[in-house]
């Protein structure tokens, strides 16, 4: 059994690392359990299977590391200002992408704090966890006290709001855990409820993933469903509307760290350029950026979307381009972005390419967009 390790020594090296935030609660099953798989149960996970295949381990940190007696949970701020952008910015994209990948910045300090807590104690072992773990973090930090978890579903910080990268370091080192969880302090304000333009958020604390922006933008490889595309606005990925809304978020500060400030490289220009990226200079654009989770394909579905909300017709010739897309995926949404702007042009435009068109989900949305113009 490994002897404990001065939480003082772990917080101070987890800072000078770059983590703001360290606390502690003991490694056992998550209470949460049982609401995960009612979730599930529902479908709100939709086409992510993945969660589904490791809800055991979810919910259990044991099975990630057999002997597990501590979770470290780190908090890393990431809140960004808009500022001075100095070229237009391209679409809206969730705050947390605006630079570098979190999976790759905080991966990096949790392998060199695993490699500290080996170090310092003997036959100690320390898993390290960003996101992609099967782990439920929110639930962990919550039980840390280091917050609460909101309405919206993300975890709120009475000083700091919720605008946090969430990390987690599973351990067989036991730590003094929390003496408490965080105290829940939404009190009756609805704010991230009301302004969910997709109605996502369903209810307190429960969300249907399968209606939300960035669940559409990312996650959904397939087509949008046609009566949530109106309600997606410009978001080509992500979404942060809920947290932008958050009164806890008054109190954000925004960071210095430079792997969070905005990539003027990866944003600056027109919605209409990048219609026109293929694979491979999708792939160069965005290497280590978050928004290659997206994947080529689906990004362009997402810009043809906010095309066509935005319902300029000054698009029309770059959506026109896109109806003749290698991917289906692409053209069916320009067409639907095209049946958006309306027009003569814009019917002309679908007449012409219907009829070189043969795949039937892409037929099947120029008829509707022609049946609605």
């Amino acid at each position: 059994m490994p002897t404990s390790l001065d939480p003082s020594r772990l917080r101070e090296e987890a800072v000078r690392l770059g983590f703001e935030r360290v606390a502690f609660a003991t490694a056992e099953t998550s209470p949460h359990e049982a609401h995960l798989k009612r979730w599930l149960a529902q479908g709100r996970h939709g086409d992510m299977a993945w969660m589904e295949r490791t809800a055991q381990v979810r919910a259990n940190p044991g099975a990630l590391l057999p002997g597990a007696r501590s979770v470290v949970s780190l908090l890393t701020p990431y809140y960004t200002t808009p500022g001075d952008r100095g070229q237009p910015w391209v679409g809206r994209v969730s705050r947390y992408a605006w630079g570098r990948d979190y999976h790759n910045v905080l991966g990096r300090r949790l392998r060199k704090l695993a490699r500290f807590v080996r170090e310092s104690v003997p036959g100690a072992v320390a898993v390290p966890a960003v996101d992609s773990k099967p782990i439920l973090e929110k639930d962990w930090a919550e039980r840390a006290g280091l917050g609460w978890i909101g309405k919206h579903t993300n975890l709120i910080t009475e000083d700091a709001g919720s605008w946090f990268f969430l990390s987690e370091l599973i351990t067989n080192v036991e730590f003094p855990p929390a003496e408490a969880p965080g105290k829940e302090r939404c009190g009756s304000c609805t704010a991230c409820l009301d302004a969910c333009p997709t109605g996502a958020i369903v209810g307190p604390w429960e969300v249907d993933a399968r209606r939300c922006i960035s669940y559409l933008t990312i996650e959904l490889k397939t087509a949008i469903p046609r009566e949530l595309r109106p309600l997606m606005g410009e978001w080509i990925f992500g979404c942060d509307i809920c947290q932008d809304v958050c009164p806890w978020n008054r109190f954000a500060v925004s960071v210095t760290e430079p792997a969070f400030q905005q990539d003027q490289g990866r944003f600056a220009g027109d919605l209409e350029s990048l219609l026109t990226l293929s694979e491979d200079v999708f792939l160069a654009r965005y290497e280590g950026s978050p928004v290659r989770r997206a994947g080529r394909n689906a990004f362009v579905r997402n810009v043809c979307v906010a095309l066509g909300n935005r319902g300029d017709p000054k698009s029309l010739p770059a959506l026109t381009r896109a109806l003749r897309d290698e991917s289906a995926l692409v053209r069916s949404h320009a067409a639907w972005a095209i049946g958006e702007i309306g027009g003569g042009g814009a019917r002309a435009c679908l007449r012409e390419c219907r009829a070189a068109e043969s795949d039937p989900d892409v037929l099947a949305e120029i008829e509707a967009a022609l049946a609605t113009d």
